[in-house]
């Protein structure tokens, strides 16, 4: 029996840990190798614990939420994959015109922006659609940019619980974040958050919701709907949209194996059914090349390849 399998079921759970489970259901991509183990993680309790013993048995660790925003390999993961669940959704400072609230990061995006909204709370009601979770949003500093005001996920944050990758926990501020367009510290540290508070100002929740819907039917009508995809690829390039560079450049419907470039907004890759994550990586490439030969611009990814995980 595998000793490193043995050791986090004893101090993770047993049966709670599995191996070898394919990853691709879990993404919105549906791409994936197996995890070499697997954990789901309901509580902060036990994304601590995950992380630290991945690191007291020197194992890679790969934090999993709604797997919307990365390409993971079809040959898998090394170590332990923590898919993080964890729901946390709680009031800790009330007044007439502004709450505090606390999140675990494991929110799903778009429950988090239907029930923010009807319960008259400001912050989050653009965000509907997004299929990822809070910690992913704010490792990415998502954002609402269809039409004014621009609204990104940090910006109302207070203070957050950041775990690094020795299972080291502590809170920070706002400032730590260095939040900027498609950036945090985050991305620089490699830690994670487990929680977040947020500042949000009480609002009518009938316009709150009426935004919800706005911002559902602004993706079915500008994005692709009910396909498997990432989301946006790349980021913008100084203020102009990298979808309609590729759209401009004829690239639309480009096509590599089963990854195909979306008729319908050109800064999306789909997966018509069979695509590996070679095919993405072959695919990308081949745009990013174009785009230098033709506009001489540096296309960056905004969806993260399996090996930024580690």
């Amino acid at each position: 029996m595998n000793s490193i399998f043995q050791q986090l079921k004893s101090r993770l759970g047993e049966g709670r840990v599995r191996q070898n489970v394919i990853l691709a259901p879990y993404t919105t991509l549906k791409i994936g190798g197996p995890a070499e183990y697997y954990i789901n993680s309901l509580t902060a309790e036990d994304l601590i614990a995950g992380v630290r013993v991945a690191h007291e048995l020197n194992i890679p660790i790969h934090m999993l939420g709604g797997v919307s925003n990365v390409v993971i390999s079809d040959e898998g993961l090394k170590g332990l994959s923590i898919r993080n669940m964890y729901s946390l959704k709680e009031v800790v400072q009330e007044t007439d015109d502004e709450v505090i609230l606390k999140i675990g990061s494991g929110y799903n995006m778009t429950r988090l922006s239907q029930e923010t909204a009807e319960a008259g709370y400001e912050g989050f009601e653009y965000h509907f659609g997004l299929p990822g979770t809070l910690g992913g949003a704010l490792f990415m500093n998502s954002k609402w940019t269809a039409h004014p005001p621009t609204h990104y996920t940090g910006d109302d944050l207070v203070t957050a619980l950041v775990l690094n990758r020795a299972g080291d926990v502590r809170e920070e501020s706002h400032e730590y974040f260095q939040f900027a367009y498609d950036y945090s510290i985050l991305q620089e540290t490699r830690e994670l958050v487990v929680w977040a508070t947020f500042k949000m100002k009480k609002r009518d929740p009938e316009i709150l919701t009426q935004r919800n819907k706005d911002a559902n039917e602004y993706r079915k009508k500008t994005q692709p709907f009910g396909v498997a995809t990432s989301g946006c690829f790349f980021q913008n390039i100084e203020g102009q949209s990298a979808g309609k560079i590729i759209d401009e450049l004829g690239l639309k419907g480009l096509q590599v194996g089963s990854a195909r470039v979306s008729d319908i907004h050109a800064n999306f890759i789909i997966n018509e059914g069979a695509a590996k994550s070679d095919d993405v990586m072959k695919l990308v490439a081949e745009i990013k090349r174009i785009v230098k030969e033709k506009r001489n611009i540096d296309l960056k990814e905004e969806v993260v390849f399996v090996e930024n995980l580690v």
